[in-house]
């Protein structure tokens, strides 16, 4: 997600076409109006469409308005899209879902800034940047047929693609921070309990950070203000702690080992998450740094795995922690 923020302050200050690629709920609207707030266009108009559902003609009128009278039902005139973001960004969302005809339009718009609303052969000029998110390969669009490859290659001047969430599980405590503080934004942010913690990280999200926003909502509701419990989370993801194989007595083992076991891949995830700061993840695990270092120590974690720079982690007790 750092190499994302670095392309939002880089491509922010281009004017050209940005495409965002990404599974849904990944947050390629935030990108989007990220990237607008930080270019020289910010003072002007961010209008979002999404393109799912729309006929051709719709879409058309969505885009580029009609003049009265232009059909049936057209009592008054109408700016489409394109006119409201004049100096602005127009974000067009799943624009893989977009039905050929309106493709070639759009394509005429981004090259010549010119296009005739429904209904008047009188042509409007618009300056606009166009910002694109799409959930799909448009590359196997192109091949399929179903996307103009010339279109793709104007929208794809520059491009990123958008990490799901579970591959990258060290950023759940810092968008579960930021929910919290969110929807409790006048009161204190609720304690979370290790088994909901272990839920949260097993959980593949295929929702992405939309539905990691829905759960912790969810939750905080639940909870009443309380400690958030494994039971306030949503059923799915709290099975996500329970294991899904039958247990035999051959694959079950004594129950301190287990536990050792358990409480070291646990503080190994606080550090991970923490980029190897132990002050912050003993915070999260609700025990002492001292505390931590003995069972770091004890379990033979070493910092250097976690990302903590070598001249911290000399300053670390003994025995290689």
């Amino acid at each position: 997600m750092l190499q994302v923020f670095d392309l939002i302050g880089i491509f922010g200050r281009s004017d050209e076409p940005v495409l965002i690629c990404g599974e849904s709920g990944t947050g390629k609207e935030l990108v989007a109006r990220a990237l607008h707030d930080c270019s020289r266009r910010s003072r002007g108009p961010f209008v979002a469409m999404n393109c799912v559902g729309f006929p051709d003609t719709m879409l058309e009128d969505e885009l580029f308005g009609h003049e009265r009278g232009a059909f049936t039902g057209a009592i008054r005139r109408r700016d489409g899209r394109f006119r409201a973001a004049h100096r602005g960004a127009l974000f067009l969302d799943e624009v893989c879902e977009m039905p050929l005809p309106a493709q070639a339009k759009l394509l005429r718009v981004i090259e010549t800034g010119a296009f005739e609303p429904i209904g008047t052969n009188q042509t409007v000029r618009v300056d606009v940047r166009i910002i694109s998110a799409t959930n799909r390969d448009l590359a196997d669009l192109v091949v399929k047929g179903h996307f103009r490859e010339d279109l793709y290659y104007r929208l794809k001047v520059l491009d990123m693609v958008l990490p799901p969430l579970r591959s990258r599980p060290e950023d759940l405590p810092s968008l579960v921070e930021h929910f919290l503080h969110t929807i409790l934004p006048q009161s204190p942010l609720p304690a979370i309990s290790a088994r909901a913690w272990t839920a949260l990280y097993a959980y593949p999200f295929p929702g992405n950070v939309r539905e990691l926003e829905h759960v912790i909502k969810r939750a905080v509701v639940l909870s009443r203000g309380g400690t958030i419990e494994l039971e306030h989370l949503a059923p799915e993801v709290a099975a996500a702690s329970v294991p899904c194989r039958p247990e035999t007595a051959q694959t079950l083992g004594r129950l301190s080992e287990a536990v050792q076991a358990f409480e070291r891949e646990y503080i190994a995830r606080a550090l991970r998450a923490t980029g190897g700061h132990r002050h912050r993840a003993a915070d999260m695990l609700g025990i002492s740094r001292k505390t931590l270092w003995e069972k770091m120590r004890s379990y033979g974690i070493r910092p250097l795995e976690f990302g903590l720079a070598p001249e911290r982690a000399a300053r670390l007790p003994e025995a290689g922690v």
